[in-house]
């Protein structure tokens, strides 16, 4: 009774995700809307190969009212040598009063974009960068993003129209694939298993859960925040899934005050992903240990309010409990569709399999058609023929990140393991 319970839970959330998916818009501007000043945060941990891709990004980016902060994280590479030829940087002098955080070694601006400053600091990680960051800002909405990231020149304008209704204290972006969009030479498998991955968790999952008001995670490769709710909740808290664990505080507080965390599918990113199996495997293990340390470390409002609150029960219901069993089941199954080869396959669990594949690929052409109509420029084709291939292989994978997160967690949930970048030449 127990595993049908568990196989019936897991189907219904994600036909559960798929209807609320259509069912989700992005905010509309009916006139004219002032643009709120953003700061964009980029911290920077070694990322000196991909940095000119990233600052020619910024400077594509159409928005006025805007300045950029780049962190440079004690990198261990040339990081900052190259954001020192890139923006000939000068010294910077701030209106903040009193000397230097211990942490920091200099404060810079560039001679070349007025807009553009840059941090150099000590190592101390990259919520702890952020929070120096946010401390320097001068702008009332804070953008948050990694080294490796190149936002579409539109992405703050329609980032902007989310904030003007002042209820919204934070909201999220779409992530794609760098390696998709911004490279001449075909994708690899490993990339496009990322990218179909991406896709379905973005245009479905992540918009169910913004329809429904229960946003888990706003992307730290791309969200946007307002600076005095960031510091109100005491900033960014060092671990292995900071996004997470602010997006979850976040949403604790919009909660108290009656406040929303949205989500803008219009607004897109692109960010570079693992191209080895072994980078992504570690990659994707670091994420589920973030869940489950930001689950942990915010266990006390999320269980408590499991039952009045979307968010909530989203979390423990479907992301803890029905994915954790629904795992444990899958393997069941293997097991017994093996054994069931060689002494029959039942017609029942047969026709069971079959359903599932099925909606599995109706799940994925949706998604597929999704990103195809908000980004244009997505070549659609390979997709389609990655669809079975990520059912075959990819959803073993996810178990493997699963047991190994949960696993490795409690023997090392301190590690926070970077993905080497790439020396691709990006088309930006």
């Amino acid at each position: 009774m127990l595993f049908y319970l568990i196989l019936f839970s897991s189907t219904f959330f994600s036909i559960f995700h798929l209807l609320s998916s259509y069912k989700f818009r992005d905010r509309k501007a009916l006139y004219p809307v002032r643009q709120k000043g953003m700061s964009i945060l980029v911290p920077c941990y070694n990322e000196a190969p991909i940095l000119k891709y990233t600052v020619e990004g910024l400077l594509n980016v159409e928005y006025d009212d805007l300045e950029v902060i780049f962190i440079n994280d004690g990198s261990r590479d040339n990081t900052f040598n190259v954001l020192h030829e890139l923006l000939d940087l000068q010294h910077w002098d701030t209106d903040i009063e009193g000397p230097l955080p211990n942490k920091v070694r200099g404060l810079y601006k560039s001679g070349k974009y007025p807009f553009i400053n840059v941090i150099d600091k000590y190592n101390s990680g990259k919520a702890d960068s952020l929070n120096i960051g946010v401390l320097y800002a001068k702008k009332e909405l804070i953008v948050t993003m990694d080294g490796d990231c190149v936002l579409e020149k539109n992405a703050l304008i329609n980032m902007n129209i989310a904030f003007d209704d002042e209820d919204v204290i934070a909201s999220g972006g779409v992530i794609h694939i760098m390696q998709m969009f911004k490279l001449d030479s075909k994708p690899g498998i490993v990339i496009m298993m990322q990218g179909l991955d991406y896709i379905k968790g973005f245009y479905i999952y992540k918009a169910s859960l913004a329809y429904n008001d229960a946003l888990s995670i706003i992307s730290g490769a791309f969200g946007v925040f307002r600076r005095n709710i960031i510091i109100k909740i005491g900033g960014f808290k060092e671990g292995l899934g900071e996004d997470i664990d602010i997006t979850l505080r976040l949403q604790e507080y919009a909660k108290k005050h009656n406040k929303k965390v949205v989500y803008t599918r219009n607004a897109v990113c692109y960010t570079e992903c693992p191209e080895s199996l072994r980078e992504l495997i570690r990659q994707r293990v670091r994420w589920q240990k973030g869940f489950i340390s930001a689950v942990l470390n915010n266990s006390s409002f999320l269980f408590k309010n499991v039952l009045n609150n979307n968010l909530s029960f989203m979390i423990i219901a479907d992301a803890l409990l029905s994915n954790s069993f629904a795992t444990i089941v899958f393997i069941i199954n293997v097991v017994l569709v093996l054994m069931k080869m060689i002494y029959g396959f039942p017609l029942k669990q047969f026709i069971y399999y079959l359903t599932t594949i099925i909606f599995n690929i109706f799940y994925s052409v949706i998604a597929i058609k999704g990103a195809k109509k908000d980004t244009p420029s997505l070549k659609a084709g390979p997709l389609y023929l990655m669809i079975i291939f990520d059912m075959a292989f990819f959803q073993f994978l996810r178990i493997l990140f699963f047991l190994e997160g949960v696993v490795t967690y409690y023997f090392n949930n301190e590690y926070w393991y970077k993905v080497m970048r790439t020396n691709n030449c990006y088309k930006v």
